[in-house]
């Protein structure tokens, strides 16, 4: 009663971000009142009360814990009435393979069925379909594993097109621990290592020695591959206590990304001497910064690299920027001779262009990063870094979105940074493609009105 009180409080708040918490203050109710119960002498339930035989869950929306306690074994697909593309159940749903949709709406809990088909690939959801529906699927399925073998039979091919075209193919990581993992799935080297995870679990700030710790098992890990680290990405959605980050109404247009680390220079220099220390030692370090909006932030930061560098006596490193401002995007061409690299961080650029909470679930079905607005801002950044002979990668959810990956292809990314999970399957599909099609398919999706026009050029090409 005491949680779902302090829940309800929450729900109520007029701050999507605020208010989205209350589904994991129950989430945390529910775990105490688990472990009372054992303490007790009851049995406790499993995580969403699953049964033994292979189901596919419905609910208003799942919590974090839930999610992340899933059986894989046992659970065959997930279906939430709540939610969007960047809530917890998407994020895991992809992290364990499992086929999800999500935000159907309420009416879905009215409808019960005793089977269901989920396409997580359309979004879309049969319950108690037709025997002619059920064959359909399974022959879907039997297509799909075919194709996920022929993906894991290659993986360790390099990226390349079927004409010719070489784009490294990356893989988000976080720490050393899941680069082997990452390696074993194909990867060619990590296109972005996010350092805030360094600071999030935990209730100190890191010291110099223990970042620089964990850099150097990660070049160590890769073994020569090369390693892009994204410097420390705080404030929007990431609240860290131990920083005393001041409280703001709008922390995602706030201090964040590099506008925090240029005014907390006890938090820029150790990550920077820490780095530059690991580059004395293993080849392949990068480093990006992110939130960059102006020259000014360029400059300062690649000031701050230098002086660190030329006091460690440490070896240049290849410095870039996290485009994902539209400004950044916009202004690339004069940006382009500042910076060795350009990374495309699609998840915020896309909220950013489209003015979309990509949290806010009242709006999740505005929030598409195949809208022809974002497109465009992504084909100049690469037009630019192409003019001033400089990498353009890409490191946001839309890397690992197959749909997607004609457009990337056709827009000419050096390297696609994803999730270990997805680096088969779009190795496997880059080999398929033709960069000169997916150039003109590019020029026709960036022509176009709106995302749903966009999907319909893309069922023209096969990938």
């Amino acid at each position: 009663h005491a949680v779902e009180t302090l829940a309800d409080e929450l729900a109520s708040i007029d701050n999507q971000l605020l208010a989205a918490r209350a589904a994991d203050m129950r989430d945390v109710g529910r775990r105490v009142l688990s472990a009372l119960r054992e303490e007790e002498g009851e049995e406790s339930p499993s995580p969403a009360g699953t049964p033994d035989s292979p189901v596919v869950i419905v609910a208003e929306d799942l919590s974090p814990s839930d999610t992340a306690g899933l059986d894989r074994e046992r659970v065959a697909g997930l279906v939430t009435a709540l939610g969007g593309p960047t809530s917890h159940t998407a994020i895991i749903a992809r992290t364990l393979g499992l086929p999800a949709v999500v935000a159907l709406g309420r009416d879905l809990l009215d409808k019960p069925a005793s089977t269901a088909i989920v396409d997580g690939d359309t979004g879309r959801v049969w319950l108690d379909p037709t025997e002619e529906d059920l064959s359909a699927a399974r022959e879907r399925m039997r297509t799909l594993r075919e194709r996920e073998e022929a993906e894991r039979a290659a993986r360790m091919e390099p990226g390349k097109t079927a004409d010719g075209r070489i784009i490294a193919v990356a893989a988000n990581v976080n720490r050393p621990s899941q680069v082997a993992e990452a390696i074993d799935m194909g990867c060619e080297g990590v296109g972005l290592m996010r350092t805030e995870f360094l600071f999030l679990e935990r209730d100190t700030t890191p010291t110099e020695d223990e970042q620089y710790e964990i850099y150097r098992a990660m070049l160590s890990a890769l073994g020569g591959r090369p390693l892009i680290v994204r410097a420390l990405d705080i404030g929007g959605d990431k609240r860290v206590p131990h920083l005393n980050l001041p409280h703001e109404e709008n922390p995602f247009l706030g201090v964040r990304g590099v506008r925090l680390l240029l005014r907390r220079p006890e938090l820029l220099y150790p990550q920077v001497r820490a780095l530059y220390r690991a580059a004395r030692e293993g080849n392949g370090l990068s480093v990006m910064f992110p939130m960059v909006g102006t020259l000014e932030e360029i400059r300062r930061f690649r000031a701050v690299c230098e002086e660190v560098r030329a006091s460690l006596d440490a070896p240049r490193i290849p410095l870039g920027i996290m485009v994902e401002v539209p400004a950044a995007a916009l202004l690339a061409e004069e940006y382009a001779p500042e910076v060795d690299f350009f990374s495309i961080g699609t998840n915020d650029l896309t909220q950013y262009t489209l003015a979309v909470d990509r949290g806010n679930t009242k709006i999740s079905v505005l929030y598409d990063g195949l809208h022809p607005a974002v497109l465009r801002l992504m084909k100049m950044t690469c037009d630019a870094g192409r003019k001033a002979g400089i990498d353009v990668g890409i490191c946001g959810e839309m890397g690992g979105q197959l749909e997607a990956t004609p457009l990337l292809v056709g827009m000419g990314f050096n390297e696609i940074s994803i999730s270990g999970k997805m680096l088969p399957a779009v190795k496997y599909s880059i080999s398929r493609l033709n960069a000169k099609a997916c150039r003109e398919l590019l020029d026709k999706a960036i022509a176009a009105n709106d995302a749903d026009a966009v999907r319909k050029l893309l069922q023209e090409i096969k990938h």
